[in-house]
């Protein structure tokens, strides 16, 4: 169950974006499109604990073939492509 505060329509989104968006901290928000929930909005510094990985370091055989194709594709990466924040 959801509370009142947490549920944000895509309207108000659109209309009222600054309000929406306040008290991000305390917990997330659910943005409703035709009385769905859609999607989440939270604070980004409770997503990057969430979902940023911490460094590990992996062992020769933790070494998948998946992983070196996305080590190989992000070594391709121009940096024009990338964005900092």
């Amino acid at each position: 169950m959801l509370l009142k505060d947490q549920c944000i329509s895509i309207t108000d989104l659109r209309t009222k974006t600054k309000q929406c968006l306040e008290n991000l901290g305390d917990g997330e928000k659910y943005v409703f499109i035709n009385n769905k929930p859609k999607v989440v909005i939270m604070d980004i510094e409770i997503f990057e604990k969430i979902v940023k990985p911490a460094l590990v370091e992996l062992k020769k055989n933790e070494v998948t073939v998946g992983l070196k194709k996305n080590i190989e594709k992000s070594k391709k990466t121009k940096l024009k492509d990338l964005i900092d924040i």
